[in-house]
């Protein structure tokens, strides 16, 4: 089977690391636009990042090529009256009755002293645990590095070609591709297109794709972004993302090893762009800069995966940045596509796996919307109409996902059990919503007790990256 990738950003680089292991595919051809540049902002990622991503690539030269740093989550703070840490978890480690008993949760007891109070701790000194099994992280990266990095790992695979040019049309037939055509009048034909080319007019007017959009449901559409230096990086190296609350959205504080990447993501029905840089650029204390601007409009592909094609990355559509979405999105539609593409070197009739892909990725993406939605609804914020319309957002994406996390689960232990083929987690939002003190029924009516973890050996963040160099 051969493949053509469209877009050679961060998603199409991760899309061809993932599917030249599988055997049926004999071919890989990668077409990016030297015309077209990347935003290069920096990336965060989930969990799932490690064991997918990462799973065949030498941690260390990831660490050293892409100037990575550790990340344990995102602390969210001002969300609340207590700053907290969302950290990485799973089905296996969090027991039921410890879940939904968290809505029983006294407003003065804090979320740390039930979950995670080692972690906690550690992090706010800038410590990454060196047993990875008890504390797991994911990481931070330069996006344009990590692109350079996967870049040149897998054109070390014969399977992989990579060509410069700028894709001008498609042929359809049906909403089966044909072949597309480059700049340079090449016709490129395949058995399977993946179209990563980002978010831009392409995904519309030449792969006509369709789109839904979210914006009556996520209000920010732009964001600010700077690389800053470290004045002090041993009090500045924190293993998390830091998500800040702002007048009209949030700033984002991500170091990597080299700068802190920091941006502020705003609503510009809310606020001027001239005034969210003077409250970024105040926030940072340092007038004199000049960040980049980028726009966004949060939507999903109404049919990401077709006949023999399909989106990943920001042409599946984009959320907002909250928590980091965007990769983990990516992760969802790669091991999608492979059970796609599974059935199709067969020969058999795959239209079944894509309509319960397109249905399961849909998912993915309203269960990422309900999640970054319910941070803005349990915010104790109100002080500023972007914080008050955010509350009022009324959305039936959001009224079906807590209905079902906070009602059915709440009162049916067996309810996840009835549902899974559908990639649902409930301690995301569950732990984040305990975490700001908010309350809510439950089936358990017992308070939550501590759950204790090993105490394991840490050392400083920077001591950490250090020995990948050593």
């Amino acid at each position: 089977m051969n493949i053509c990738i469209i877009g050679t950003g961060a998603s199409g680089w991760i899309s061809c690391t993932t599917l030249k292991k599988l055997d049926f595919i004999k071919k890989i051809t990668i077409i990016g636009s030297s015309k077209i540049p990347t935003i290069g902002v920096g990336e965060g990622t989930t969990i799932d990042f490690v064991s997918s991503v990462l799973s065949d690539v030498e941690l260390k030269d990831f660490v050293k090529e892409s100037d990575a740093s550790a990340k344990y989550g995102v602390v969210y703070k001002n969300w609340s009256k207590r700053d907290f840490l969302h950290y990485f978890t799973d089905r296996i480690e969090e027991k039921w009755e410890n879940i939904f008993g968290l809505g029983n949760k006294d407003s003065e007891t804090y979320i740390h002293d039930l979950r995670r109070k080692k972690l906690w701790e550690f992090i706010q000194r800038n410590e990454v645990s060196l047993d990875n099994n008890v504390h797991s992280h994911s990481w931070h990266f330069d996006a344009g590095k990590f692109i350079t990095f996967l870049k040149k790992i897998n054109l070390q695979d014969d399977k992989v070609s990579c060509i410069d040019d700028t894709i001008i049309d498609c042929k359809f037939l049906d909403d089966k591709i044909e072949y597309i055509v480059g700049e340079r009048n090449e016709k490129y034909i395949a058995d399977y297109f993946v179209n990563c080319c980002g978010d831009n007019d392409l995904n519309e007017k030449i792969f006509m794709e369709e789109y839904e959009s979210l914006s009556s449901c996520l209000l920010t559409n732009k964001a600010l972004f700077y690389p800053l230096q470290f004045t002090n990086k041993r009090e500045q190296f924190h293993p998390y993302t830091a998500a800040k609350t702002m007048n009209c959205g949030w700033r984002w504080i991500t170091p990597t090893q080299s700068r802190i990447g920091t941006g502020y993501v705003f609503s510009d029905n809310h606020i001027s762009v001239d005034e969210a840089t003077n409250e970024l650029l105040t926030d940072i204390g340092d007038m004199t800069l000049q960040p980049r601007l980028v726009d966004f409009s949060p939507r999903y592909n109404k049919k990401p995966f077709k006949t023999n094609s399909c989106t990943i990355g920001m042409s599946s559509g984009f959320l907002e940045p909250l928590d980091a979405p965007g990769l983990s999105l990516t992760n969802d539609a790669i091991r999608f596509l492979i059970e796609i593409l599974k059935v199709k070197s067969k020969n058999k009739d795959h239209s079944r796996i894509v309509k319960k892909s397109n249905n399961n990725f849909i998912f993915c993406q309203k269960e990422w919307c309900f999640f970054i939605l319910q941070q803005y609804k349990t915010c104790w914020r109100n002080d500023t109409q972007f914080w008050i319309d955010h509350k009022n957002v009324e959305c039936d994406i959001y009224d079906t996902m807590h209905d079902l996390l906070f009602k059915k689960f709440a009162f049916n232990k067996q309810f996840y059990h009835n549902i899974q083929g559908l990639p649902i987690n409930p301690p995301f939002p569950i732990i984040t919503t305990a975490s700001k003190d908010v309350r809510w029924e439950s089936s358990i009516m017992e308070k939550p007790f501590p759950i204790e973890q090993p105490t394991t050996e840490t050392i400083h963040h920077l001591d950490y990256i250090q020995r990948f160099y050593d």
